[in-house]
C-alpha cells in the first residue's frame, strides 16, 4: 500500500513540474502592452484558474511593468498594479494563496522605478508587512520588496519602522527573529535617516547578537546627506 502511495505522490509532483515547465514560456510570450495586461488581469480575477497559473501571471505583470516603464515612463501604472492588488488580500478559500501573495510582493517591487502609483503600492505592501496574522514568509517578502523603493524611501521606511517598533514592543520571540532581521536589512538597504532611532533601540534591546549586528550594519548604511 505504501509503495502505491509513493508512486501516486511521485506522479503528482512530476505532473506539477511538467506543468510549470510547459506553461512558463507561454506566459513569457504575453506581450508587454495593454492587450497583454488585459488578458493577464482577466486570468487573475477568474476563480477557476489554478493558483500556479495566477503566480505566473503575476510574475509576467511584474516584468511587463518594468519593460513598459523603460519604453514609456508616463504609462499609467495603475493599469498594471490594480489587478495585482485585487488578489493580494488573503483568501482562506483558495489553497496555496500564501504562495500567490509571495509572488505578488515580488512583482510589486518592480514598480519601484515609477514616480506614480507608489501611494497605493507601498501601503499595500505595508498592510501585508504589519499584519500579525499574515504568514511569516509573506511578511518577509513584503519587507524585501519595500527595500527596493529607494526613490520613495520616506514612505517605504515608515512602513518598515512601524513593523520594527511593533516587534521591539514584543521583544524576542521564536516567531519574530527572522522577520525582524528582514525588516532591519530592508531599512539598511534604504538608508533613510528616519531609521536611526529605532535601529539604535534594537542595539539596546534583548534581541540576539545576530540581530543587533544587522542593526549596526544598517546604521552604518544611513545616508545623512
Amino acid at each position: 500500500m505504501k509503495k502505491w502511495i509513493y508512486f501516486i505522490i511521485l506522479y503528482f509532483l512530476s505532473f506539477q513540474f511538467l506543468f510549470s515547465q510547459e506553461t512558463a514560456p507561454i506566459f513569457n510570450r504575453v506581450p508587454a502592452n495593454e492587450k497583454g495586461i488585459e488578458e493577464l488581469s482577466k486570468l487573475l480575477s477568474d476563480p477557476n484558474v489554478r493558483i500556479e497559473e495566477k503566480q505566473l501571471a503575476v510574475d509576467r505583470l511584474g516584468v511587463i511593468a518594468k519593460q513598459i516603464y523603460a519604453e514609456n515612463p508616463n504609462f499609467p501604472p495603475e493599469k498594471i498594479y490594480n489587478p495585482i492588488l485585487g488578489v493580494l488580500t488573503p483568501n482562506k478559500n483558495e489553497a496555496y494563496h500564501k504562495e500567490l501573495r509571495i509572488h505578488i510582493c515580488r512583482a510589486l517591487a518592480q514598480f519601484s522605478v515609477y514616480d506614480k502609483g507608489v501611494e497605493a503600492i507601498i501601503p499595500a505592501l505595508g498592510r501585508r508587512l504589519n499584519d500579525e496574522n499574515e504568514d511569516e514568509e509573506v511578511r518577509i517578502e513584503a519587507a524585501r520588496s519595500l527595500s527596493r523603493f529607494y526613490k520613495h524611501s520616506d514612505l517605504a521606511s515608515n512602513e518598515l519602522i512601524n513593523a520594527l517598533n511593533k516587534e521591539l514592543s514584543r521583544g524576542p520571540q521564536p516567531d519574530n527573529i527572522r522577520f525582524i532581521t528582514a525588516v532591519i536589512q530592508s531599512l539598511g538597504a534604504l538608508g533613510d535617516k528616519r531609521s536611526f532611532v529605532p535601529l539604535m533601540k534594537v542595539i539596546r534591546s534583548n534581541f540576539p547578537t545576530g540581530v543587533k549586528k544587522e542593526a549596526q550594519a544598517s546604521l552604518e548604511s544611513i545616508k545623512w546627506d
